[in-house]
């Protein structure tokens, strides 16, 4: 595959670099001037090239959208009658069909009392809720803890929000807050990502709270341990040297400042186990800043596919 952006006069501006066979490549290109490009899809070689096959071609805008009044998040936002502090917020592209689902569950620890909010960009719907009846007897471990059982009193420091089924979800903004600003830690967890052979990468927006900002924010992709997916992950943080930093197993080869998802382990209700391994991505963001950071999601050598659940562990600290 080969990928070329034509400007409106129809000049080549841009171009990725060649890639492999049945390989997948990306292009990012900063538009200078408004106006009618191309993109143009082809083979190594172009006209002159011999590879043959199928392929998917994906757009999206990387930037956030034009028509906020700044890049940063809300510090509060109300849900019901309650007032809400934001802790993280995660953006994401759904293309929209009827067969996806993606459920969130946070598990509040040390007081932290969970609200989601989503929006939905496709079909202008924004929702939020701190629903817990579902999530009686699941289970939280995490690397060098005890189980903890999700029963009884601490219904009330858990929250679940399930969306999908629409063919039009599009832009998916999805925000983590503690009720009355509650102070603690926090776990969030999103399913029903999944990653395809040599075509599928995905991108995501994640950010702490304005108010989350000096508390680090732990993001891990644990794959599904039934399939075949070797997760890994890079943090846009461009410089001379690199497009930012690559993570494939988290606690080792260059990740050796995340804390590996080995004993990290979570049960839902209905038996759906979310198990960490030392094979498993993860980040840890920069603190100090409110904006969202973007995150590539993809197979390592883009061999393996399969389902994964992205991860969240951070806190809202206490307020002097």
């Amino acid at each position: 595959p080969l990928i070329g952006l034509l400007d409106p006069g129809g000049n080549l501006i841009a171009r990725s670099a060649d890639g492999e066979v049945d390989g997948a490549i990306t292009m990012e290109y900063t538009l200078p001037e408004s106006g009618q490009y191309t993109i143009v899809a082809t083979r190594v070689g172009n006209e002159f090239g011999t590879s043959t096959g199928d392929y998917e071609l994906r757009v999206r805008r990387a930037n956030t959208p034009v028509q906020r009044i700044n890049n940063y998040q809300q510090v509060t936002f109300r849900c019901a009658d309650y007032q809400v502090t934001n802790v993280a917020t995660l953006e994401f592209f759904d293309p929209g069909s009827v067969d996806d689902f993606y459920r969130i569950s946070v598990y509040g620890l040390d007081g932290f009392v969970p609200v989601i909010r989503v929006y939905l960009e496709g079909i202008d719907l924004e929702d939020c809720s701190r629903d817990s009846i579902a999530m009686d007897g699941d289970t939280v471990t995490l690397p060098g803890q005890e189980t903890l059982t999700i029963t009884g009193d601490l219904l009330e420091y858990a929250g679940q929000l399930t969306i999908g089924g629409t063919a039009a979800a599009g832009n998916v903004t999805l925000t983590v807050g503690s009720r009355e600003g509650a102070a603690g830690r926090y776990v969030a967890v999103i399913e029903g990502f999944s990653i395809r052979p040599r075509t599928n990468i995905d991108h995501i927006q994640v950010g702490q709270g304005p108010l989350a900002v000096d508390a680090p924010l732990l993001l891990y992709m644990i794959s599904d341990k039934r399939e075949r997916l070797d997760p890994s992950l890079l943090l846009f943080e461009p410089t001379e040297e690199s497009d930012g930093i690559v993570c494939d197993d988290a606690g080792r080869r260059g990740c050796e400042d995340v804390p590996s998802a080995n004993g990290l382990s979570i049960t839902l209700r209905e038996d759906t186990v979310i198990t960490g391994s030392r094979f498993d991505a993860g980040l840890l963001l920069p603190t100090g800043s409110p904006r969202l950071r973007q995150v590539q999601l993809y197979s390592f050598n883009a061999n393996t596919e399969g389902a994964y659940t992205l991860v969240l562990i951070g806190e809202l600290p206490a307020r002097e």
